[in-house]
């Protein structure tokens, strides 16, 4: 973990280092303290979907996690390391087209002898191929307990259905028994039903009766209100034609009792003979004249 490795050209990196790393079935590169790739190895290039090393050195190790391996996983092994030397667990990586690679990654600090970090190796195992047989043995292992967990469940169903049937036979004596008390009861129930339809019947045919009757009343009372309506309509145009005369009536006397003065006061301007057939002296005629405009005034 202390051994001075340098990653630069002609050291540590160079040398042996890359013959025996290609060779190594699990994926290995080399990050410099910026998480620049300084070197990875042919099944590095391999599992995140690249052809040739020289596509991927160079590029930092955001380019081969999402954002959320990114936060959950390599970031905080990166700030472990520095401080443990070593960290070993699952981190997801992604391949170029964007597909998910888990895989269990270490990541091992290069220091020099003043203990300062001068590179991280990334060691990462693809998971791929245990995690689907992880799944299928769970998955076996799920149905095998749920096969027991039916067959436990169908013994018990099977003992409780006996104690049922048991229980249903002994049931069935004692239904046995009542079954006569039973019809017994079920002739005299019939007996009464038959009594209470007929006392039904007799009610439906008062009650249609009654029916018939308010029906008729009904008619009548609707009868009537028309009549009613009639009525006052007439009485209501009658009165309307009433009061109409009063009022023509009323203009009449206004009109006469006008016509009255006027007439009254011409006889008593007209200072010449009264005519041949009248009998009254001009003093008569005054006087005549002042009670008609009185009576006409009243």
């Amino acid at each position: 973990m202390n051994t001075d490795i340098s990653i630069s050209k002609g050291s540590g990196a160079g040398g042996c280092f890359p013959v025996i790393a290609d060779r190594a079935q699990e994926a290995i590169a080399v990050l410099d303290t910026n998480g620049v790739l300084h070197y990875a190895n042919a099944a590095w290039v391999r599992m995140h979907g690249y052809a040739q090393p020289s596509e991927v050195v160079g590029k930092k190790i955001t380019a081969f996690h999402n954002q959320e391996q990114l936060s959950g996983d390599v970031l905080p092994f990166l700030q472990e390391v520095r401080h443990r030397g070593q960290i070993s667990g699952p981190v997801g990586h992604i391949r170029k087209n964007g597909t998910v690679v888990p895989t269990h990654t270490t990541m091992v600090a290069l220091k020099d002898e003043a203990g300062r970090v001068r590179a991280v190796i990334v060691y990462a195992a693809d998971t791929s191929e245990l995690e689907k047989l992880d799944e299928e043995i769970r998955g076996l292992k799920l149905e095998a307990e749920k096969r027991m967990s039916e067959l436990t469940l169908t013994a018990s169903r099977l003992g409780e259905r006996a104690k049922e049937l048991e229980m249903v036979e002994n049931l069935l004596r004692a239904r046995g028994a009542e079954l006569s008390s039973i019809n017994k009861q079920l002739w005299q129930y019939m007996s009464e039903r038959e009594q209470s339809q007929e006392q039904m019947q007799a009610l439906r045919a008062t009650l249609a009766d009654k029916e018939k009757e308010a029906a008729e009343l009904m008619s009548r009372l609707q009868q009537q209100k028309m009549e009613q309506a009639r009525q006052e309509l007439q009485w209501k145009t009658q009165y309307g034609a009433l009061m109409n005369a009063i009022e023509k009536l009323r203009h009449d006397v206004v009109e006469m009792k006008h016509h009255e003065v006027e007439f009254l006061d011409g006889i008593e301007e007209d200072k010449g003979p009264v005519g041949a057939k009248s009998s009254l002296d001009r003093e008569q005629l005054r006087q005549l004249s002042c009670m008609a405009k009185k009576f006409a005034n009243e």
